[in-house]
């Protein structure tokens, strides 16, 4: 029972350190995309509650359409990045216990 107990304490653990940061992913969603724009020179152009990114455009094309240029950051990328190697360590272990609690085992 104890060890049962241990299982499922860890389990939760995770289930709840994935969801925290699923919960990141969405609460900060539109900055993890422009992070991800901006890793190179881009154009954003704003029309009310939509942002377009454009990248490889020139200071006159970005202007005609209406646009401001943004200098690029190439260490950006590592954000996303990060993220989704972290999603991905937590959510595989979280599922490994899961299925360890609930009793299904691979075949051997």
């Amino acid at each position: 029972m104890a060890s049962s107990q241990a299982s499922l304490g860890k389990t939760l653990f995770w289930a709840g350190l994935t969801a925290a940061l699923y919960g990141v992913l969405f609460h900060y969603a539109d900055e993890f995309l422009r992070l991800a724009h901006t890793t190179v020179d881009a154009c954003v152009v704003q029309a009310g509650m939509k942002i377009d990114y454009f990248n490889k455009a020139t200071q006159a094309l970005c202007a005609k359409k209406g646009g401001t240029l943004v200098a690029g950051t190439w260490w950006y990328v590592f954000a996303p990045i990060g993220l989704a190697l972290a999603l991905s360590y937590t959510h595989g272990i979280f599922t490994g216990l899961f299925w360890d609690v609930v009793g299904l085992k691979a075949r051997k």
